[in-house]
């Protein structure tokens, strides 16, 4: 597969290396991006798609829905990292060119390639409750942070991915106790499949917390994201016996840190999709659905937010 590159954002020189080095990737070059020795600049995007099979886009500021949609019009595939800064109408119509041009279009959601998904790959994982809680020790200088956009998006997209069933409805109540804004977030989503996902988030807790715990009638899963150890009871067996992996602990060694562990993650299984010709595990469907849940949980803190300020 040939691959170009628009903008620049995080893609750097190690980026390029590690990327080159990949076997199934041909890194041909970019538009608006660096300069590097064997990396080639096009002085257009035409020229660019022109040359290559694949666009990259790891740079928030490239997100530019008249370029993207340039890129599915010649049945380009496109991974965009950061579509932040495109309203939703033109996502949807992204996701209309990309349907119509039969190409793979997929989008930034690194929490959907941890690793510890591969352990549970190892069950039938049909959730009937989710319970996650997401808290950061308390700075009075950390203004910006955002409990649901910083915090709770994470643990929204997990749930999706895991109970991966249409949403029925949410519910969100949130408090202001040190801001102006909401400190800490309870959210209730009901599936229609039946699951129940409890999630919480706050940015004025005394310690680091994030965990994700799982259960079902033949399974509990409890994921400690800090700690990064995925601990697993199944009495999943052919007999019906507890079996031996009841208990069994694993220690799934994210490197959640590592920029470019993920993203190679991300492109190998952007790759495998279109080579396999199959819908990519953070599709745009998928980022859509995210964005649903989440602005329905703004609105409902439109309603439901307290403060003492």
């Amino acid at each position: 597969m040939r691959v170009g590159i628009i903008g620049t954002g995080n893609f750097t020189k190690s980026v390029l290396d590690a990327l080159q080095k990949e076997d199934y990737l041909t890194i041909v070059g970019g538009y608006e991006s660096i300069q590097a020795d064997g990396f080639q600049n096009f002085d257009s995007i035409n020229e660019l798609i022109d040359a290559v099979d694949i666009v990259l886009v790891l740079d928030l500021l490239s997100s530019n829905y008249e370029d993207f949609s340039e890129v599915l019009r010649y049945s380009r595939h496109l991974y965009i990292e950061s579509p932040g800064l495109l309203a939703r109408r033109d996502l949807s119509r992204l996701e209309l060119l990309a349907n119509e041009a039969s190409v793979s279009l997929q989008i930034g959601l690194k929490q959907r390639f941890y690793n510890f998904f591969d352990d549970l790959n190892k069950y039938e994982v049909y959730p009937r409750i989710i319970e996650s809680k997401r808290n950061v020790k308390f700075n009075s200088k950390s203004t910006q942070l955002s409990v649901v956009d910083d915090l709770m998006n994470h643990d929204v997209d997990v749930a999706l991915k895991l109970v991966n069933s249409d949403v029925k409805s949410v519910n969100s109540t949130a408090v202001g106790v040190y801001y102006k804004d909401p400190d800490i977030v309870h959210t209730r989503i009901e599936f229609y499949n039946g699951c129940v996902a409890n999630l919480s988030a706050s940015k004025i807790a005394d310690k680091e917390t994030h965990k994700t715990e799982v259960f079902q009638k033949n399974l509990h899963c409890s994921i400690d994201y800090i700690k990064q150890v995925i601990h697993v009871q199944s009495s999943q067996s052919n007999s019906g016996e507890i079996s031996e992996d009841w208990g069994k602990r694993t220690k799934y060694d994210q490197q959640k840190d590592d920029y470019i562990y993920m993203l190679k993650r991300e492109v190998s299984s952007f790759y495998n999709s279109i080579t396999n010709n199959m819908e990519p595990i953070a599709g745009i469907s998928q980022y859509l659905q995210l964005q649903s849940v989440t602005d329905k949980i703004k609105e409902q803190l439109e309603r439901n937010f307290t403060t003492n300020v």
